[in-house]
């Protein structure tokens, strides 16, 4: 079975290289070839029954046939390449598909269960379609490839060649239409972050239990969580046992973060590390074979592209511990944060941190006209925290112990309460958010007002309307070309 694995991956691995970089990244073959082929098919249209005088003279004499028929016969040649292209494509994702239902069985027979995860049906099933539509491009362009060659036998100046040209021009619009579908959710399986794209991340929690290590889990697909759990296990086997799993726990991904920011060096990666790990799991922590510096890298930019406030947020709080700032309300640490363009939703974090030593009721409200929902009323109890892990003199970046700005923010985070309040926008343009703090009798603690910009996500607009576009006009044609060739039949019967 891990023989049978390693020789799918190996070939995944090879199909892999030729599409990225000369298909559908890189050269990009599959939308170059078909567009040169439309270019020379309106060509033998522009040319048909009468070749120009230079063509007449000097190159049909030769190749006995006039132009219109050679710029088939090209549009044919490369035809055929755009179909060998989609081809190579398709057997590529193939390959990742049973690459990833073996990693499921693979992971099923180590009692690792990945069926039962959520997004595992939303990434079969986005596979699945994926090839389900390349097949449907690859049909097209076999059509479109067929029906020129057929043109190219008949004489230029046949009403029925002509139909013939419009029919294959209206097929290859249509694969185009019809790969540029399947390029807003791009995968593979040759990296361990190359299903990311394709997940869909589920609803969070309102609150977070622990802040880095929900926020990462949010970004991993079904695959990887799984093997992120081993990692964990791992971890903790590792972990010094005076430390609390959590707080090790938090400590670690807020480390990871820093580094990937370039924040700290791998010098004070290492030390940090080695006060809450084993000096033989630091080594093994930091060379770990499957979660290295590129994957943390890789989940930490997704992460922080899709969710911009809660970093802003916790580097605000950051910034505030290092300057020693004052805290805004008596016994209560209390920020808030959105991100300030919006595309499918909004994301707004708040975090509170009781200081007192007495728990503490508050009433978070949130309004605005142009998000749903609407107005959100929240109750939050929060329990006593520890008041050293905040601190009104300026604290050191690092230092020995848990006493610099790393060992006190995982502190803040674990003894704290971070609230994730997902908002979905109604209208494109100016929105603004309202915020307020209440106490449970109802009277302002702290207000806010955000303003932010709603904006449809362009790369992805732009190919779905591509798609729907190169759909519609092939559609169309092909469509004209049928009822005209229906047309031309029953006038002559």
């Amino acid at each position: 079975m891990k023989s049978d694995l390693e020789s799918l991956r190996a070939s995944e691995e090879k199909y892999y290289s030729i599409d990225s970089q000369f298909l559908t990244e890189g050269l990009r073959l599959v939308l170059l070839l078909p567009g040169f082929a439309l270019l020379f098919l309106f060509g033998a249209w522009a040319y048909k029954g009468e070749s120009p005088s230079w063509w007449l003279d000097n190159l049909e004499p030769t190749v006995n046939f006039d132009l219109s028929t050679c710029l088939t016969l090209i549009s044919v040649t490369i035809l055929s390449g755009f179909c060998v292209g989609l081809f190579l494509h398709r057997h590529r994702v193939r390959l990742t598909r049973m690459v990833f239902r073996a990693e499921v069985d693979a992971a099923a027979e180590a009692h690792r269960p990945v069926t039962s995860m959520h997004g595992y049906s939303s990434v079969d099933g986005l596979i699945s379609r994926t090839m389900a539509s390349h097949n449907t491009a690859i049909w097209m362009g076999y059509s479109a490839t067929i029906i020129a060659i057929v043109v190219a036998y008949l004489d230029s100046d046949s009403t029925i060649g002509e139909r013939g040209l419009l029919a294959s021009a209206s097929l290859i619009t249509m694969s185009i239409g019809q790969h540029l579908s399947t390029r807003n959710r791009k995968f593979n399986m040759v990296s361990r972050d190359g299903l990311l794209t394709a997940y869909i991340p589920p609803l969070h929690p309102s609150t977070l239990d622990m802040a880095f290590n929900d926020m990462l889990r949010t970004q991993m697909d079904p695959l990887l969580r799984s093997t992120f759990e081993d990692f964990l296990v791992e971890f903790e086997d590792h972990s010094r046992e005076d430390v609390v799993r959590e707080f090790a726990r938090e400590k670690f991904l807020m480390l990871m973060q820093r580094r990937f920011k370039g924040s700290i060096d791998r010098s004070t990666t290492t030390l940090e590390l080695s006060e809450i790990l084993t000096d033989e799991g630091v080594h093994k922590i930091l060379e770990h074979p499957t979660f290295n510096e590129d994957l943390w890298d890789s989940l930490f930019n997704r992460s922080m592209d899709s969710y911009p406030a809660f970093y802003r947020l916790i580097e605000r709080l950051e910034q505030d511990l290092g300057i020693g700032r004052k805290k805004e309300i008596d016994g209560l640490l209390f920020d808030v944060d959105l991100e300030n363009v919006v595309t499918e939703k909004a994301n707004l974090f708040c975090y509170f941190h009781n200081l007192s030593n007495k728990e503490r009721q508050v009433v978070l409200r949130v309004h605005s006209p142009d998000f749903r929902p609407h107005d959100l009323s929240l109750r939050y109890n929060l329990p006593p925290g520890q008041k050293e892990w905040w601190s009104d003199e300026k604290v050191p970046i690092s230092s020995d112990g848990d006493d610099d700005i790393i060992g006190r923010m995982s502190g803040l985070l674990q003894d704290g309460t971070l609230a994730w309040q997902t908002l979905l926008p109604e209208k494109t343009g100016e929105a603004s958010v309202s915020i307020r703090l209440e106490n449970t009798d109802g009277d302002l603690l702290v207000g806010r007002q955000i303003n932010v910009r709603v904006r449809p996500e362009f790369v992805n607009w732009l190919r779905n309307t591509s798609s729907l576009t190169a759909y519609l006009i092939g559609g169309i044609g092909l469509a004209g070309a049928i009822l005209l060739q229906i047309l031309a039949v029953l006038s002559s019967a």
